[in-house]
């Protein structure tokens, strides 16, 4: 017996993509004595709509016809943030039946990496506006802050205990989180958060905050020398001292 496949004869979900977008935030010090502050920040989205209008949510949006998914993950950070040209990598697929209450849809997540925070929402995305909260992780809590929100979201064993966020955004979050770590540790994925020249305390405290493994300036930059190599820049904007600038050493040149 010839069993002829007709799609008209299965369900089909809408497939949309989601992309947890990281960037690094370099605050200026209140004392010229001390060194500027990094901070990672997350870049999320208010909803302009329901479901879950109001809340935080993930950048991203439905594919359209013609699209790869990658291609829909681009089109909807630049919609909706702004963001242009970021590095991205396949984070995973989240398909359980009630993670929105629309219908049934398959979300395609991204882990996305800007060296800029500056942001801008298109007039006809859905969004109503886009932020970088400021992200913070420790024993299996992240907290998010705005400035003058903040949302801390617990974890047991890589889920939320509640979700204040959209969707199942906290988690796809979480998940980001630890890939971004693991990148990080073991494919020197913090270099795509970096301008092309850096100090190496812009690097080191990044690193740190990432891996939440903290070292000496000295250890450091043992550790990076084989990475990184001197310019013949300074850094002169510093209101502390003027700081040696670094460039990456490009890969090829590394094998």
């Amino acid at each position: 017996m010839i069993i002829i496949y007709s799609i008209e004869n299965f369900e089909r979900p809408s497939v949309a993509s989601d992309c947890v977008v990281f960037g690094i935030d370099s605050i200026e010090p209140d004392s010229p004595r001390s060194l500027k502050q990094r901070k990672l920040k997350i870049l999320l989205v208010k909803r302009g709509e329901e479901p879950f209008i109001n809340r935080y949510s993930l950048a991203g949006g439905f594919l359209r016809k013609g699209e790869t998914i990658e291609e829909t993950a681009l089109r909807e950070l630049k919609e909706e943030a702004g963001v242009s040209d970021p590095k991205i990598i396949n984070l995973g697929i989240y398909s359980s039946p009630e993670r929105d209450p629309r219908g049934w849809i398959i979300s395609c997540a991204f882990l996305a990496l800007t060296r800029t925070v500056t942001l801008s929402t298109a007039d006809y995305s859905d969004a109503l506006d886009a932020h970088w909260l400021t992200f913070e992780y420790e024993n299996e809590t992240i907290t998010l802050s705005d400035g003058t929100e903040e949302i801390v979201i617990h974890y047991k064993d890589g889920q939320p205990e509640k979700n204040p966020l959209a969707f199942d955004h906290a988690k796809i979050i979480y998940d980001a989180f630890m890939k971004l770590r693991d990148e990080v540790i073991h494919h020197d994925i913090v270099f795509d958060l970096m301008p092309p020249l850096f100090a190496i305390s812009d690097l080191q405290q990044p690193y740190e905050i990432i891996t939440g493994k903290k070292t000496s300036p000295q250890n450091f930059r043992k550790k990076m020398s084989s990475k990184i190599r001197e310019t013949d820049f300074f850094d002169t904007k510093s209101a502390h001292r003027t700081s040696k600038l670094y460039e990456r050493i490009p890969q090829e040149e590394c094998l």
